[in-house]
Formats: structure tokens, sequence, C-alpha cells
């Protein structure tokens, strides 16, 4: 079909004034989300005419759309090859061969064609049809053109290798883009994008780069497909949610990156017969009840605590007496869980007049003896107090093998509500490394090969064992007047940066956090009740120490002629005149009269 002039006015529309600056698009920009989208026909080639384009010819008196580059296609051409007769522009119908390269002319493309000899010439060898293709890309400030023949390399938008047309700048040589990513649309659903394997509120709106300085402003996040890293990457295509803090690869976006495909296989929950006997966490309130039932619920042991020389005392429940003691003073010296309000435990005939013995109720069930224990099968562990009943453990008496209350009856397998399709299973002495290698909650690594840990290693999602219990779902503080919620990630919609309603420090959502919806406040799990053992680090991360120590409140040592204070660290406690470290939130030895302070656990030797 030979192709002809339209007989109306055409004027020139250009979809990309700002062109090659790239306008970021909102949710609320509807003139300009449109713009973006834009598509439709050449009335000369059949092809889409986009955005990409820029340019493109509309008649003002029908639906008539044209390239602009098609349009500064002659309609008649004189060839070296072919001097003989004049030949016409024409849109093939079969396909045929090139009479100069030989190469395929399929059906409804553009060609130049002799009628009285039947011959075609493709564009490439007409009019250079390479130029004919040029698109304005908002990722390149210079026009791309496309390789005249499909090429294997590494595509800069998305970093994976392909074979076939690539789109490169020939002023700068610096791009290589593949045809099928740089089509790609500027806004996308991520459940469209990956067959509702995963799912956002929002659009995402693609950008292309993510620069080192902006990662390090959102605290490095990972992909929300499949959980790696953007660093080392900042050059390739990202989409991403700006206001709730989601971000994607390019290629995780469409499943097209092994990775992503991997983490979509893994989307479908767990089967498995029967969760009874699974502790699911967090706790859904603040006490830790739900734990001890399921931890002692079949053990009725007579009383195994005869290592205090005092009498006891024991607390009813509703005349629970905790909050007049101090955060250090009401901890168990058995188990080392701060005792709460609400629960039944006994403390020392003489608290508060020298001796601050305090421990649950529950701890005095504890079994004296533990046989065949799964991380020492060996030899049976007897119930022994540490030196000044400062806290209990279990201990071999044949190999000096000791392991803590909380970790001999940690539970093999658990379900939380951050990894809710597949159990967790528990690990002791396991030391990980690599990207995997860090616990989703505090996003700290697992250094010490004696700490038990939780993991999925299909997935690689660990969590420290202190991280997976110690946190309830939902908390109050005086600070809010609503409780606060467990959250795993940033918050939809959440406007500006994160900040701590208490130490009011910057707060990492990508670690865990306790917020308020309808105050849109947060607090970091650190400065939450029931964790006086932890710090508030940057990352916000819950640092449980391997060696918790209840010590008594004046102590004498060797290190300092004068006595010492145990306290828990303030914010003007100091540095530790030992270490030179900070002391916030660290369990310390301190003098009132010359403010030497020191860290009780780590430098006292």
């Amino acid at each position: 079909m030979v192709v002809i002039q339209h007989d109306h006015h055409l004027t020139l529309i250009d979809l990309n004034p700002k062109y090659p600056h790239d306008e970021q698009v909102y949710d609320d920009e509807k003139e300009l989300i449109s713009i973006q989208a834009f598509q439709c026909s050449c009335g000369r080639c059949n092809k889409k005419i986009t955005y990409f384009h820029r340019y493109y010819y509309k008649c003002d008196q029908c639906d008539y759309s044209l390239h602009k580059l098609c349009s500064e296609l002659p309609t008649t051409l004189k060839h070296a090859s072919h001097l003989e007769h004049t030949l016409s522009l024409f849109q093939n119908e079969p396909r045929q061969k090139c009479h100069v390269c030989e190469c395929t002319i399929w059906g409804q493309q553009l060609c130049y064609y002799c009628s009285p000899c039947m011959l075609n010439i493709c564009l490439a060898c007409g009019t250079n049809e390479v130029y004919h293709h040029t698109i304005y890309h908002p990722s390149h400030k210079h026009p791309l053109v496309p390789t005249s023949r499909p090429i294997l390399v590494a595509c800069d938008a998305c970093g994976e290798e392909h074979k076939g047309v690539f789109y490169q700048c020939f002023t700068c040589f610096r791009s290589f883009i593949h045809e099928d990513c740089a089509f790609r649309p500027k806004r996308l659903l991520i459940q469209h994008g990956t067959c509702d394997k995963f799912f956002h509120t929002h659009p995402l709106i693609l950008t292309y780069g993510f620069p080192r300085v902006d990662q390090e402003a959102k605290f490095y996040p990972k992909c929300r497909v499949c959980d790696k890293s953007f660093s080392g990457y900042e050059n390739l295509w990202v989409y991403k949610c700006e206001k709730c803090r989601y971000y994607t690869h390019f290629g995780c976006a469409y499943l097209r990156s092994k990775n992503s495909q991997e983490a979509a296989s893994r989307i479908t929950p767990e089967r498995y017969e029967d969760d009874h006997g699974v502790l699911h966490l967090p706790l859904s309130d603040q006490n830790l009840e739900k734990v001890t039932d399921f931890f002692f619920k079949e053990r009725n042991y007579e009383s195994s605590i005869t290592h205090h020389s005092h009498p006891l005392i024991l607390v009813d429940a509703q005349c629970n007496d905790i909050t007049t003691m101090t955060q250090n003073d009401a901890l168990c010296n058995v188990c080392l869980i701060p005792i709460e309000k609400k629960m039944t435990f006994y403390k020392c005939k003489f608290n508060g007049q020298g001796c601050n013995f305090v421990l649950h109720e529950w701890c005095t069930r504890l079994p004296p003896e533990l046989k065949g224990h799964k991380y020492h099968q060996e030899h049976t562990l007897l119930l022994l107090p540490k030196a000044g009943n400062e806290f209990f453990y279990y201990s071999c008496v044949q190999c000096h093998y000791k392991i803590d209350v909380w970790g001999a009856f940690i539970p093999d397998k658990i379900k939380h509500k951050s990894h809710p399709n597949h159990l967790l299973s528990s690990n002791y002495g396991y030391n990980r490394s690599g990207e995997d290698g860090y616990c989703r909650m505090c996003l700290s690594g697992f250094i010490d090969n004696n700490n038990i840990s939780f993991g999925c290693d299909a997935c690689g999602f660990h969590l420290h064992a202190g991280c997976a219990f110690l946190l309830p779902e939902t908390i109050r503080h005086r600070y809010d007047k609503h409780p606060l919620s467990l959250a795993y990630s940033p918050i939809e919609n959440h406007e500006g940066d994160y900040f701590c309603e208490v130490c009011e420090e910057e707060l990492n959502p990508n670690a865990w956090f306790y917020h308020c919806h309808e105050c849109v406040q947060s607090i970091h799990t650190t400065c939450a009740p029931l964790v006086p053992q932890s710090k508030a680090y940057l990352y916000g991360g819950l640092k449980v120490l391997c060696r918790r120590i209840k010590k008594r409140r004046i102590y004498k040592p060797e290190c300092h002629p004068h006595p010492l204070s145990f306290l828990l660290g303030t914010r003007n406690a100091g540095e530790c005149n030992k270490c030179g470290k900070d002391c916030y939130c660290e369990y310390i030895l301190k003098c009132s009269g010359c403010k030497f302070v020191i860290h009780a656990e780590r430098c006292l030797t």
C-alpha cells in the first residue's frame, strides 16, 4: 500500500517540553500522569506514538496522528542501487527481502518499493532508519537511537544481560537501554507487575537511579520484592513510593530477575499439619504469661529455687507493687525477664532493706534438672545460681557447659507475624554471614556463637531470640494516649522522616518500632517499656545482653577506692573510664563522689 499525504492540517505536539529534565510524578498530578501515559497509533507506520517519542503531529479535524520522524520521510526516493526507477514509500503487506541488505521486511513495515521491478528497499538502506526511531528518554540528556541489529549486552536500566535491540546515545556513548525496558510505564501498581504476588496501595513511580546519598538518608532500604540491597547499583532504575518508603529494583517489579522469581515462589504459605505447640509471636499483650504458659504448662515441679538464704514472700497479682521498684530491681533473679503489673511473683522478706531478690512465680516451678537437653544431650544439666544469686542457669558439672533459663526452654519452632508464610526454626551456636546474616528486628548481625536465634533458611529471614520474644505486639506509653503497635516496616502515607517521641532522635523505620496510627507518633523499641536492658542505637536495634547482671545496690571493687552504685546508665552518665565508650542504657557502676563510671559487665574484670 502506497503511503499518501494526509489531507488536513497537522499540528506539531511536544509531549515533553522540559526534556531532558525529568518531572517527578505524584498521585495528584493527573494532567502530568495522563501525558506520560499517552499512547496513540501512527497513521503512517502503524506503530505506537508514546511520551518517549516526544514530538508528533496531530490532525486538527480528525483522529489522525503521525510520528514527527515519519512525517519527515520522503514519499519518493532515488537510490544508488536502483537508478532506473523512482521508489515510493510503501507499507509492506507480505513479508519481503530488502534488495540491498537482504534483511526481512515484515508485514505493515515501511519500506521503499519499485512497482515496475517489484523490489523493496528497507528504510535502513534507503534513509538511515536508525535515526527514524530516535526517542527522547527522560533517563538521559541526549536523544537515544536503536541499534541496527540485535546485540548481547548488559542493560543500563535493569542491570541484566539481554539479547535484542538496544537504545544507545551517539553523543556520549554512555547509555545502553534494552527496548523492553525503555518503554516500561512511568507508574506501576506492583500487583500488576508481579501477577498479584506482591501488593502496595499506591502506584510506584519509575526513577532513573538511587544515589548513595539518598540511600543513606533512608537508612539503606532493601528491595521489597527480593529483599536485596540497592548498594552498588546506584545508577540502575528503581520503582518507588517515596511517601511509604517502598522501593523495588526495576527488574523485580516485573519478576524478571532471578532473585525476584525466587522471592515470588516463596510467597505461598507453608503447609503444615498442625500448629498446636507452635508459639505465635509477638505477644498480644504486655505481660509474658502466655510465654510462661507455653513453656511451663506441663511442669508442676515443687519449688526448685532453694538457693536463697532469706524467706520469700508471695505477692499476688492484685497486690503487685512492682511499680515502686526501679527497673533494675524488677528484673527476675532467675530468668532476668522484667516483672510487670498483674504478675504474681516472690520477693525477699528483706526487699528494700539491702536484698532485692525477686522472681516470677512460674520460675519457682522450673525443673531442678534437665536430662537429654537438645543442646547438650550427653549429660544432665542442673539448675544452679551464679555467684551471689545474680541469675540462674542450667549447668553440666562434668564439662562446665552452661545455658541460661530463658535459652533452655526456647521452642524448636515459632510463628511470627513479621514472617507469616513460614515457621521459624531455632538455631544455636550458628554464626551467619553474608547479606542475609542479620536480625530483621534490630538489623544487627549474629556474632556470638552462644546466642540462640530463629530463622527461615529458605527466605534468609532471621531473628535474635530476644528480638522475637521480648517485644509485645502493642504497648502503652505515657507519651501517647493510644496503644502503640509494633511495626515491621515503614508506615504507609507517612509524611517526612521518623523521630522517636521519647529520645527525640531520628528513627530507622527499616528496623522494628512502635507506632501510633492515630497520633502519627513513633517510638524506638529500645525506648519502649519492658526492655531496660537495651540501648537506643541509631538503627533502633534491641541489644539483648548475653549475661545481664543484677547486683546489689552498693559495690566495693578493687579498681576504685570509693563505693560504687549499680545503675542503669542515663543520657548524662558519661563515658566509661576504662573503654571510653558511652554508658547510656548500659548497666554501670558509678561513684557519686568523683564521677567515676565503668561498665558493669564488659569492663569490670
